[in-house]
């Protein structure tokens, strides 16, 4: 009877740890000193130290999705340019980036963060950045402002519709000119942060001529690389198909 008795409550702890875990999920950590693998038995002694480390969120690389933010909303002609250097700050490269109001690790404390957090920063007629753009200047630099520059191709030919894919390339290279407040000064009257201003420049032919540095129109973005194949083939494709505000 005793050992009935006692199999029974073997078997409903190991029911209810195996429920227990799978409800609240798993949660992965690294070993420092993991010397796990052929050859090792597993047999690490690590003295009863905790020998896990923070895994940081590296889905956000420098130049692939920083450096666009600062260079077409701060990096203007007359602002945080190589040329300016408004009160001291090149928001150009990477190396300008990092030499003044940032501190590696904490974004919190890194004053080109927080003056755009607070919205002083870009300042008027410049687009203030939105929680996307916030948030990947804050993972970058709360994960050690590395400077990435072979970064994972982000880019999907097969999504091209104007609110996932128009709009966010619009909003990282070009409103920082062409935004309905900048336009008329420094975006040649041209608008692009509504659809229906997109579509004139569509419809003119001005909007691929430019974006494709085509002779006899303006090579954007201005003072930058022509874009990815990858996004100029979403342009393409959401044109293909009418430049549909979808």
């Amino acid at each position: 009877m005793k050992k009935y008795l006692l199999l029974a409550v073997v078997t409903a702890f190991f029911v209810c740890f195996y429920a227990c875990t799978h409800k609240a999920g798993l949660v992965v950590t690294i070993n420092k000193n993991d010397t796990t693998g052929s050859g090792n038995n597993n047999n690490n002694n690590n003295n009863g130290k905790d020998t896990t480390k923070e895994v940081f969120d590296t889905s956000v690389c420098f130049q692939r999705d920083v450096l666009p933010i600062f260079t077409g909303s701060c990096a203007i002609s007359g602002c945080h340019d190589a040329i300016t250097k408004k009160k001291g700050y090149d928001l150009s490269s990477y190396n300008g980036i990092i030499s003044k109001g940032l501190v590696k690790g904490n974004s919190a404390g890194s004053k080109v963060y927080t003056v755009c957090v607070k919205g002083s920063m870009p300042q008027y007629p410049t687009p203030k950045l939105d929680s996307t753009q916030l948030s990947l200047i804050k993972r970058w630099i709360d994960k050690g402002a590395p400077n990435d520059t072979n970064c994972a191709v982000n880019c999907d030919t097969t999504k091209f519709t104007y609110s996932k894919a128009i709009v966010p390339i619009l909003k990282s290279y070009c409103l920082s000119c062409h935004a309905t407040a900048p336009a008329s000064s420094s975006g040649g009257g041209i608008v692009l942060d509504n659809y229906n201003a997109v579509i004139i420049q569509v419809n003119n032919g001005k909007l691929m001529g430019d974006l494709q540095h085509q002779t006899g129109f303006h090579a954007m973005p201005l003072g930058g690389n022509q874009l990815s194949d990858c996004k100029i083939t979403q342009f393409k494709k959401w044109i293909a198909i009418g430049a549909l505000n979808n």
